[in-house]
């Protein structure tokens, strides 16, 4: 997402400009040293490379290194020891969001109830490229790692520097009953990812430092100490005024803060003793620092990253400092586990609370949500999820306590006070009715994936604060749902609704109205016909991220059951920095009669724009499956790395006009009126363009001023249309969606490299609720037609285009336009009176004659509509082709 994404160069702007290295000047007097730097704050920064002269401290002692191996029975700790070890493959925990990237030789430290892994001294995948990172967050039962959290990745440091991990050993294996330690040594250096930027604002160095990191976890605690040892080779004091503390966690996993719940981002958070993140069916983990050291400050909370800063550390001249850096909490699942590592950690009393949630009828409702709030609802202090018998089990603070009970769909049970000595209690949701929907094809009768709404009439979909951490309905919709078999039940309290099933924009709907009363089924069944055809064409969208990328909460399986019950047909898996393929998925699922996958990555610089890659092959031996190197390089070499790859992918230029850090049109200063753009930036190699992105014709003009840029000058650039959907609550996969020309209508059929070819010369049009055929031929005879992207030679000063514009009924078509060499002929109105009954779907079909100028022509055909409700809300109805060149 584009807007998110910039928020990261913020990251180091932030850390930059607040960040001082101070070295106390030699006479004590209050002036900075001779050569210092003032950085943004007044403060003074030392060690920028003019600056930067040899130690002459005395060599500091190597840090000690341990064993390689450490302990072999690393999940087999008795009680009250702990371990340290390398795992084996065999060791390792079970994946099973696939999203994790622990490996067989990395280490942990576990005890008999929780593990923290570890990576290797290896080059590791993420944003961090090196080792000696937490690499994730385990149970441990039964002498197995089980239950693993969702763990993204841990970034530690001063100002833009990490380490750069030499060697990770085992200092203390735990079978001496002391606790068990792996430590990571190496320099200090800047992240690449930041570096390119974030030098050029604070040149600040920590280059100098190097530092060992101890993970040490004790047998009686449930929280591992995180500890690092500073090698400071400088005479003068250093102060590390920004001691930074950075996750790429996001969507992954619910982020929590004390007292204020669960939140989206930081932007309205004070200081905070920690912050945590919450996996409902598996080990949560909390990152806190020691009381002694003070609070963590958000810095930035954007597109999935968050940044905290720590209190200042000051290190003495020539000096090796250990300092009590962080502590890593560890529990679950969900949020009650960990507040009860938390709890035990700090000395904090928790009393039990115990009880049943139950239906108006007294059934148990297993899954449903307990929240726990200060009695004024004011703090928001845990939750927990009940079991199948509907129990929960909870441990709370001292005093009284609200509860309020929740199931997705219905509404909230009322609050229950919860005395200070009370143990138990009772929660009831209110009554409820339920809908039942199955949706069949109307010509096989056969089960269709399709989309379901359930939408409120004169009320509002229930909902609670954000704190709760709950899904809040986006567009004032109950339930949204894409069941692959088209059947689906949902609870809904007493009232109307209207159900609206659909499968896309090629598809008619079903609008039923239905109310529904407590402890009684409404039942829907709907019908769905294809009423556009689309003979050797199928539609992609190119622009689809997972919980992958950082700032992305969609599960990759969810984004998969959207795409085909919104009759999408290709489905590239575009997540940042990371090579993946829906393919596999897609057969796992059984769905590959409906939709074809493509492997991609969206390329994701920091400082010049995002780019799609497809097709490319995921290579789990390399880092991210193998990404592009961009940090530190130019955008042409850049390219030059991607199109020589094996594949001979497609680069696409994604959403290119807004921040410079993501989009490559500003960055390299493209000037669309005289066609210049920075030289060393610019590349003319591309063909691709994804000029609308979750976004019409008619709203983007700035984009279509671009594109027609190109095509004046010569360029052959082309259209692409896609989501960049990150969430599907707000933005639906597939609109727009690139619709190609591949001689099937078999996604089975087509192969990437076919459809990479499609998308990178033009063969296809956009389609947004409206599908457009466009053919030029000569002024006479019907010999020769083309499409678009195509050519047609010897038409002399005029051609004919053949026009067909189609929208199902329920989509809303008012204008057609004709674009030749960027002018636009007289506006086509599509009158809804004029239809022909007998195929209400075409809303024009004619041909239009059109100029060629003696060097030539180019014509680009757009369709316009209006807002694509109840189906799409809040995106317009749109159709564009591609060019079609023409010659004389």
């Amino acid at each position: 997402m584009r807007a998110s994404w910039v928020g990261l160069v913020g990251v180091a702007v932030l850390v930059s400009c607040s960040d001082s290295t101070t070295e106390a000047p030699r006479d004590g007097g209050p002036d900075a040293p001779d050569g210092g730097a003032m950085d943004a704050t007044g403060d003074v920064e030392v060690g920028a490379p003019e600056d930067a002269g040899p130690s002459e401290c005395p060599v500091g002692a190597a840090f000690p290194r341990g064993s390689a191996e450490g302990a072999t029975d690393v999940a087999s700790a008795p009680a009250g020891a702990a371990r340290a070890g390398r795992l084996t493959a065999a060791q390792l925990p079970a994946d099973r969001t696939g999203l994790n990237t622990w490996q067989a030789g990395d280490y942990v430290v576990a005890n008999s109830r929780v593990a923290l892994l570890i990576e290797s001294a290896r080059p590791t995948s993420g944003y961090n490229p090196w080792g000696g990172m937490p690499v994730g967050v385990a149970t441990v039962r039964d002498g197995r790692l089980v239950d693993a959290g969702d763990f993204g990745e841990l970034v530690i440091g001063l100002g833009r520097f990490a380490v750069e991990t030499e060697s990770v050993t085992v200092t203390h294996d735990g079978r001496d009953g002391m606790p068990a330690v792996v430590r990571a040594t190496g320099p200090l250096r800047p992240i690449p990812f930041l570096n390119e930027f974030g030098y050029a604002i604070a040149p600040a160095d920590y280059g100098d430092i190097n530092v060992a990191v101890d993970y040490e976890l004790r047998g009686d605690s449930d929280v591992a100490e995180v500890y690092i040892t500073f090698d400071v080779p400088r005479l003068g004091t250093t102060i590390a005024r920004t001691v930074l503390n950075g996750f790429f966690q996001g969507g992954r996993m619910g982020r929590f803060v004390p007292d204020r719940g669960f939140m989206e981002g930081t932007g309205a958070m004070s200081a905070t003793p920690l912050v945590g993140w919450v996996d409902d069916r598996a080990t949560s983990w909390a990152w806190m620092l020691p009381a002694a050291r003070g609070p963590l400050t958000p810095l930035l909370s954007v597109s999935g990253f968050d940044m905290f800063s720590a209190p200042a550390i000051t290190f003495p001249p020539c000096s090796q400092t250990r300092v009590h850096y962080g502590r890593v909490a560890l529990g679950g699942p969900g949020l009650d586990g960990l507040q009860r590592t938390i709890a035990a950690s700090n000395g904090t009393a928790l009393r039990p609370l115990t009880g049943t949630i139950t239906d108006a009828a007294g059934q148990p409702v297993p899954g449903a949500r307990v929240h726990v709030t200060s009695m004024d609802g004011a703090r928001y202090l845990d939750r927990g999820t009940a079991d199948a018998m509907g129990r929960f089990d909870l441990r709370v603070p001292a005093g009284p306590v609200r509860l309020v009970g929740w199931r997705r769909g219905s509404a909230p049970t009322p609050a229950v006070a919860v005395a200070a000595d009370a143990s138990t209690a009772t929660l009831i949701l209110p009554a409820d009715g339920s809908i039942e929907v199955e949706a069949t094809d109307a010509v096989s009768s056969a089960a269709l994936p399709v989309r379901v709404q359930v939408i409120p009439v004169g009320a509002t979909a229930p909902s609670l604060p954000e704190s709760h951490g709950e899904p809040v309905p986006q567009f004032g919709r109950l339930h949204v749902a894409f069941p692959l078999d088209g059947r689906v039940t949902f609870p809904a309290p007493p009232g109307t609704y209207r159900v609206v099933v659909s499968r896309g924009p090629f598809y008619d709907l079903s609008e039923t109205t239905v109310t529904v009363t407590a402890g009684m089924t409404a039942r829907v069944a709907a019908s769905l016909r294809r009423v556009i055809t689309t003979p050797g064409v199928l539609c992609g969208d190119f622009h689809i991220h997972t919980t992958r990328s950082p700032d992305s909460d969609d599960d990759a399986r969810l984004k998969l059951a959207s795409g085909a019950a919104d009759g999408l047909e290709v489905m590239a898996r575009s997540d940042h920095e990371w090579v993946a393929d829906f393919q596999p998925l897609i057969e796992e699922m059984g769905i590959s009669r409906y939709v074809r996958g493509v492997a991609s990555i969206e390329l994701t610089t920091f400082t010049y724009g995002h780019f799609g890659v497809l097709p490319l092959t995921p290579d789990p031996t390399r880092i991210n499956n193998g990404n592009f190197e961009w940090a530190n390089r130019l955008p042409p070499a850049v390219f030059a790395d991607v199109r020589a790859r094996p594949e001979r992918p497609t680069l696409i230029i994604n959403h290119p006009r807004g921040s410079r850090a993501g989009a490559y049109f500003d960055a390299a200063g493209y000037n669309n009126a005289d066609g210049t753009a920075n030289p060393t930036m610019w590349d003319d190699g591309f063909t691709a363009v994804e000029f609308f992105n979750d976004k019409s014709f008619e709203e983007v003009p700035n984009l279509v001023a671009d594109w027609f840029s190109f095509l004046a000058r010569g360029r052959r650039v082309f259209a692409v249309g896609s989501s960049d959907s990150h969430h599907l609550d707000s933005s639906p996969v597939g609109f727009p969606r690139t619709c190609m020309f591949l001689g099937t209508n078999d996604p089975a059929a087509a192969t990437p490299p076919a459809i990479a070819t499609a998308v990178g010369t033009g063969r296809s049009t956009i389609a947004g609720g409206i599908f457009l055929d466009v053919r030029a031929l000569p002024a006479t005879g019907d010999a020769g037609a083309v499409g678009p992207g195509q050519e047609l030679m010897g038409v002399g000063q005029e051609a004919r285009l053949e026009i067909t514009a189609r929208a199902p009924t329920w989509v809303r078509a008012d204008r057609l336009q004709v674009f030749v060499d960027g002018t636009a002929l007289p506006t086509i109105a599509l009158d809804d009176a004029a239809r022909d009954p007998s195929d209400p779907v075409v809303r024009y079909r004619g041909t239009v004659r059109v100029p060629v100028a003696a060097a030539g022509s180019w014509v680009v055909v757009a369709a316009h509509g209006r807002e694509l409700e109840p189906v799409f809300p809040r995106r317009m109805a749109f159709a564009v082709s591609n060019p079609i060149f023409l010659r004389r």
